[in-house]
């Protein structure tokens, strides 16, 4: 939770004992703590054919008994197994973890990570929570090998060619920056549109159909939100899925997730 939507919790929502972590989610990805990711983003990235590696950890009988589309099986006992068959780009392979034992999915999370796999994720809720969903499920249909070909998650766009639209300022595209106004008073892109988050869907009309919008946030999240929100209405949008670091300058460099 950022400082802003610690603010909108308690100023709109009413919350009293509001906190957030001011080391942020790179932070937190770092040390080697669990990492969730929802149904909704795994379902998304499933439909849009975006590129990850979903691991089943349960005993082999009982995964295959019920499972989730294109999931491949290894008990939290075959770790070393896992390791060796993952891709060997560690930073860009994509792994979502699910298991009904919360800590055999963290077991398994920690252990890629201390090997590397920066971008490992744990499934929360497992099984359970993406059937709560209303979302499918298959038998007897597990994968029988790991095939993955890195893609950017859809909907994004590359640093480089942001940077390119930011330095030349193309006429049919407009950069959106989405972060709250405390964040954008600090650090801002020059001649960016700014309409934080939480008020684009009373202010989504002010944008032009015209023109591709480019969304940028801090880290990427909000940037996510704010394109499946446009999406919807109809706009053409792509965004950046990349943290920021802001020079004193007003520069700034963006590190893609």
């Amino acid at each position: 939770m950022s400082p802003h939507f610690a603010r909108v919790a308690k100023e709109v929502y009413g919350y009293k004992n509001v906190k957030f972590f001011y080391a942020g989610f790179p932070t937190w990805q770092q040390t080697g703590h669990p990492v969730l990711t929802e149904p909704e983003f795994l379902k998304f990235l499933a439909d849009k054919g975006g590129s990850y590696i979903l691991v089943d950890l349960r005993e082999h009988e009982k995964a295959k008994k019920e499972h989730i589309k294109n999931a491949v099986n290894f008990p939290v006992t075959k770790l070393e197994e896992l390791s060796a068959a993952l891709p060997s780009d560690k930073k860009k392979t994509r792994i979502i973890f699910y298991s009904d034992n919360a800590a055999e999915a963290e077991l398994a999370h920690r252990t890629l990570r201390i090997n590397g796999y920066d971008n490992g994720y744990i499934l929360n809720g497992g099984l359970a929570e993406w059937k709560a969903k209303g979302y499918p499920t298959e038998k007897n249909a597990l994968l029988g090998k790991i095939e993955y070909k890195h893609k950017p998650l859809p909907g994004t766009l590359r640093v480089e060619e942001f940077d390119s639209i930011v330095k030349n300022k193309p006429a049919d595209k407009l950069v959106l920056d989405v972060r709250s106004a405390g964040e954008v008073i600090r650090s801002r892109i020059r001649g960016t549109v700014i309409i934080p988050i939480d008020t684009l869907d009373m202010r989504w009309s002010e944008l032009p159909k015209d023109k591709e919008i480019i969304v940028h946030c801090q880290a990427g999240n909000r940037a996510r939100m704010a394109y499946e929100i446009l999406a919807d209405k109809g706009y053409s949008i792509r965004y950046l899925n990349a943290n920021f670091k802001w020079n004193a300058d007003g520069s700034y460099k963006a590190i893609e997730r």
